[in-house]
């Protein structure tokens, strides 16, 4: 549909898959280890160990050989059973999905719909709460990556813990290492996350964290393939009760490795300071934020300026320039671009990104001054340095 610029390869700026580093991806190149070995074993616990102070938990993390959706299946179906009241927060895709597993797993399911591209309030989860006898959990994102919005949990979960006392879930998949997590400190009781995300993996690892509590309150559903009880007993000696995804297990501990490596800090630092950039370019290029309220550093999220088709944008982006933005969802269909800077991505892929992005609104008919968003990134990551 549109003529390829030359010599460009292919970028990711989705927020997931996202970019893996060539160390992480020559890792998954080890085939000679069998992973019933004590060789595994020791790798396989070592990225539980190094996984534990990401989730800000001093309980082991579970990585389990699924997506990230089976972490949060695993979460709900351990922790509640047929007919317990649970409250579930929805402010986009992922928000609905929580619903969908509670309401597939017959809970009786209060929803907290929060306006796309806003965070929840704790007064409106706990009026939810108020509507039930006894509320077993509240399941709510960290970051809503179908709307860019950050729920900003931990002043959220302190407000919720001066009055509710029962099991605090969070989904965590697209805001681990770009946003903090302190599970224990904020007294949350299970975090679920992903290998394609802020991890630098390909999809196919999931992770899930259960504090001391949340252990001794597991439900009496059966269970077969996510026991994570089973699970548990076995990874604390490096064994998954399943044949693991041996290959991207590798990948993990190479990434894992570099992570702290850099230092987690650091790496939190990196995409603030990154966040602000993108944000700084979108409003010098004349365009608008969507989720103004709760940004994100994990992605930006755009409104697409009237007279531009969205969908043919992010067509543009990644057939003329090899740049794989997101488009939106459901009701948000065309009217927004999700701009990722998420895992392993540099300030000069920042650069590029909005480059593109500016090459491709001026091509499909935006009028903008080339170069302001790219200049804006440019000043504001020269301001976020200097203050380090």
């Amino acid at each position: 549909m549109f003529q390829r610029d030359l010599f460009t390869p292919d970028r990711l700026f989705c927020p997931g898959p996202t970019p893996v580093p060539k160390s992480v991806a020559l890792a998954m190149g080890e085939t000679s280890i069998y992973h019933r070995s004590d060789e595994f074993y020791k790798v396989f616990r070592r990225c539980g160990d190094r996984l534990a102070p990401i989730f800000g938990t001093s309980t082991l993390p579970l990585i389990l050989t699924a997506s990230g959706s089976g972490a949060m299946e695993s979460v709900l179906v351990s922790l509640t059973d047929v007919g317990d009241e649970v409250v579930v927060v929805n402010g986009g895709k992922f928000g609905e999905r929580w619903e969908k597993l509670a309401k597939a797993y017959k809970c009786e399911t209060e929803t907290v719909q929060v306006p796309w591209g806003q965070a929840p309030t704790a007064a409106a989860i706990l009026t939810a709460v108020s509507r039930q006898k006894q509320t077993k959990a509240i399941f709510l994102q960290a970051n809503e990556t179908s709307t860019g919005a950050y729920y900003k949990v931990d002043s959220l979960v302190k407000e919720l813990r001066r009055s509710y006392k029962g099991l605090i879930c969070v989904d965590a998949i697209s805001s681990l290492i770009a946003h903090p997590m302190k599970m224990d400190e904020w007294a949350i009781d299970a975090v679920v996350s992903g290998s394609q995300k802020g991890f630098g993996l390909p999809p196919g690892l999931a992770f899930a964290a259960l504090s001391e509590r949340a252990w001794g309150q597991l439900s009496a559903r059966p269970r077969f393939y996510f026991d994570l009880e089973k699970e548990r007993k076995g990874q604390a000696e490096g064994r998954s009760a399943w044949t693991p995804a041996a290959s991207l297990v590798f990948a993990l501990d190479a990434a894992l490795q570099h992570l702290h490596e850099v230092g987690i800090e650091r790496v939190l630092d990196h995409h603030a300071t990154l966040a602000k950039a993108a944000r700084a370019a979108v409003q010098a290029m004349g365009l608008e934020l969507f989720a103004v309220t709760a940004p994100s550093n994990t992605l930006t999220s755009i409104t697409v300026p009237a007279g531009v088709d969205g969908q043919r944008l992010v067509k543009r982006l990644r057939q003329r320039f090899g740049m794989f933005f997101a488009g939106g969802q459901d009701e948000l269909k065309g009217k927004i671009v999700r701009f990722s800077h998420l895992g392993f991505v540099s300030r000069f892929d920042l650069i590029d990104g909005i480059a593109a992005l500016e090459f491709a609104l001026r091509e499909e008919g935006f009028h903008l001054d080339l170069g302001n968003g790219v200049k804006a990134a440019m000043q504001n990551m020269v301001s976020s340095n200097a203050q380090q």
